[in-house]
């Protein structure tokens, strides 16, 4: 026999159960560089809020009121309601209008029909909206959550909430997370994980002040080593530590290659601009070197003594 849900899914509940759900997942979601349709907020509500069954059509009624109820707050926070976007063109609905027209002061995104009359208008200003949501941290997202709501967001729930984004049902042999072998991550890498992932500066002095993480998620189910978010600009990191041989160098190349590919695709930005790099505690071999230049990933050698 079927549970009866919590909640039923009129406009009074979706308002006063549905808005601090949405905001998590579009957290991770913003966190993770990418996007969420309609059908995945319904979806998450319906299985995690114990919502009954929602109409796909009243999303974008709670990505608005949680916009609203985020710029009582904050009036010039990011407009995170814009990740809520249709399965076929990955950009939002009509309602995201508004929102942008008062931010980049452009009238005609108020109008009723502006997403088809001007497609160009609406794709730059999303591109523009979206930039602006991920730039933000995890630290200043967390603390968004907690003025908007009056809860605390620790780290641990949404480094849970990105992980869940990331869980299937089928077992398909892919590699979910970080995979370091028999013995598991040895301390080597480790302490240079981390110590990449506390010193962007020390990588490029341009990258100083950027927001930082380490294992960032992708949607192919791997982990990122790091990840700093500099203004417009993105860059993963993959690292190599002085254990790692020339077979690791290489397969840390197309570590770079792929995590760069797959975090470009889930970005819905024009051409975002996304870099990659190889840091490693030993020097690299000619060969190493020439594959980085083919394929356009800078490299950083990180000092093994770093006290």
């Amino acid at each position: 026999m079927a549970k009866t849900k919590k909640y039923a899914a009129t406009d009074e509940n979706l308002l006063e159960h549905a808005l601090a759900p949405t905001m998590r997942k579009l957290i991770a979601v913003a966190l993770d560089g990418t996007t969420a349709t309609y059908g995945d907020i319904k979806e998450m509500l319906q299985r995690d809020a114990d919502f009954s069954t929602i109409f796909a059509t009243r999303i974008g009624m709670v990505a608005g009121s949680l916009m609203d109820r985020i710029q009582k707050i904050e009036p010039d926070a990011p407009l995170i309601n814009v990740l809520v976007v249709n399965q076929k063109d990955r950009q939002p609905s009509k309602g995201a209008g508004g929102y942008m027209g008062t931010r980049f002061e452009e009238a005609r995104l108020f109008e009723e029909k502006a997403k088809k009359k001007y497609p160009k208008l609406w794709k730059t200003s999303f591109d523009a909206a979206a930039q602006e949501v991920y730039q933000l941290g995890e630290n200043e997202w967390s603390e968004l959550y907690c003025r908007v709501f009056g809860k605390e967001l620790p780290a641990t729930k949404i480094e849970q909430d990105r992980d869940e984004r990331q869980k299937g049902t089928e077992q398909d042999g892919l590699r979910m997370g970080r995979a370091y072998g028999k013995g598991g991550e040895g301390p080597f890498h480790k302490s240079l994980r981390l110590w990449v992932k506390d010193n962007p500066q020390e990588i490029r002095r341009s990258f100083a002040g950027a927001a930082t993480e380490t294992e960032s998620n992708l949607d192919s189910g791997d982990r990122i080593d790091a990840l700093y978010r500099c203004g417009g600009r993105i860059v993963v990191l993959e690292v190599k530590s002085r254990i790692s041989n020339e077979i690791d160098m290489k397969r840390g190349v197309y570590q770079c290659i792929k995590y760069r590919a797959v975090r470009q695709a889930m970005d819905v930005r024009d051409k975002p601009l996304i870099e990659a790099y190889l840091v490693t505690e030993t020097p690299i071999s000619g060969e190493i070197a020439a594959l980085l230049k083919l394929h356009k990933i800078k490299h950083y050698q990180a000092p093994q003594d770093r006290k």
